[in-house]
């Protein structure tokens, strides 16, 4: 049994590849496959196909996760223990206690480089930096979604993995298509798809937006997503007067036709590890405003081909990404990007380069 491995299934990035990951791998392999939660909760469990078991440890943490991880593994004793987010650290931490035949495969999701840097107590961040080196050493094998976050996580840890490789994340095209066509109320010029946490540092976005009004362009911005910064960010469009500029969305189930009929989907982002909003952008023809931080945006982004760079935490610097971009719309071949990103992105390709890893490590003695 394969067993995928998550905290809960919220509405993020990588909840969603993991769940596409599941419906191709039980669509497309003989492998029995299984479902694993800390906890049962989260926006996205209605996109679990009803045919995959669902187990949950009832827990809410990685560390209060281990005593009930090591109980489940050796109930079931499954042959492979795939895992992301905060369930790798779970399964390192079970890894000396579970039966020795089963495998670890560890989906290292973020750019740890970067997101250290949120940690300002000196301690918490060699702890953070401790946690990801365990990870990696209790990985019989691990998967990057892009080539700067494999290397960078070998530089922050000094752990010189031998076992792993980068897969990019998968795109659902026909299914995001399908989606994409649902009838909106109003369309923005561009969309900004994201939790509003620091991470993805809507601030400075919203400051660009107040050096936009003041430099009289015209546009409309809506920032989907929820988070712990609504009020803040509710605050800082008040106080510039960007309302009917800027607009707090929320969580959008569906957030696809809102990116199909922007012009742009912008990411302001500090650091990210693959963005799959920005590829899904790409997959529906958008192109997009991203910053040049850590992470795969670089490895993303064509410039004047599908999109524009410009640097992260400068609000003048996405200001003057932003008018430039709204004055050249029609230089980008909506058909050409959508293309080129569905022949890399798909889910066939990537979801089979997982399998082919699964497989590979079922197979080992």
């Amino acid at each position: 049994m394969i067993v995928f491995y998550l905290p809960d299934l919220r509405a993020g990035g990588a909840e969603r590849v993991i769940i596409n990951l599941i419906k191709h791998c039980h669509a497309h392999s003989d492998l029995p496959i299984a479902l694993l939660l800390g906890n049962k909760e989260g926006q996205l469990l209605d996109q679990v196909p009803p045919d995959i078991t669902v187990y949950t440890l009832n827990c809410r943490s990685a560390k209060t996760s281990v005593v009930a991880l090591i109980k489940f593994c050796h109930r079931y004793k499954p042959d492979v223990i795939f895992a992301t987010l905060g369930a790798s650290l779970a399964i390192a931490l079970a890894k000396s206690f579970i039966p020795g035949n089963i495998k670890v495969i560890n989906r290292l999701g973020n750019t740890i480089g970067a997101e250290k840097l949120l940690y300002k107590n000196s301690l918490k961040r060699l702890l953070y930096i401790y946690a990801n080196k365990l990870i990696g050493t209790a990985s019989d094998f691990s998967i990057f979604q892009c080539n700067y976050m494999a290397n960078d996580y070998m530089k922050e840890t000094g752990v010189r993995l031998k076992d792993y490789t980068v897969i990019y994340n998968p795109v659902d095209t026909q299914k995001v298509e399908t989606l994409a066509t649902e009838a909106i109320d109003i369309i923005y010029d561009i969309v900004a798809v994201g939790r509003l946490d620091v991470q993805k540092d809507y601030p400075t976005l919203i400051t660009a937006c107040n050096i936009l009004k003041h430099r009289g362009i015209k546009f409309s911005i809506a920032i989907l997503g929820d988070g712990k910064l609504k009020g803040q960010l509710v605050d800082q469009i008040g106080q510039h007067q960007l309302n009917g500029m800027v607009t707090l969305l929320g969580h959008v189930k569906n957030p696809y036709p809102y990116i199909a009929r922007a012009q742009y989907l912008i990411s302001s982002s500090l650091y990210e590890g693959f963005s799959n909003v920005i590829i899904e952008a790409l997959c529906l023809g958008t192109p997009v405003i991203a910053t040049e931080c850590p992470g795969g945006n670089k490895e993303t982004i064509d410039v004047n081909n599908n999109g524009y760079l410009c640097e992260p935490s400068d609000a003048t610097a996405i200001a003057n990404t932003i008018e430039t971009a709204l004055g050249e719309r029609a230089k980008f071949n909506s058909e050409k990007i959508k293309d080129n990103a569905v022949a890399k992105y798909n889910l066939q390709k990537i979801g089979d380069a997982y399998k082919d890893v699964i497989t590979s490590i079922v197979k080992l003695p």
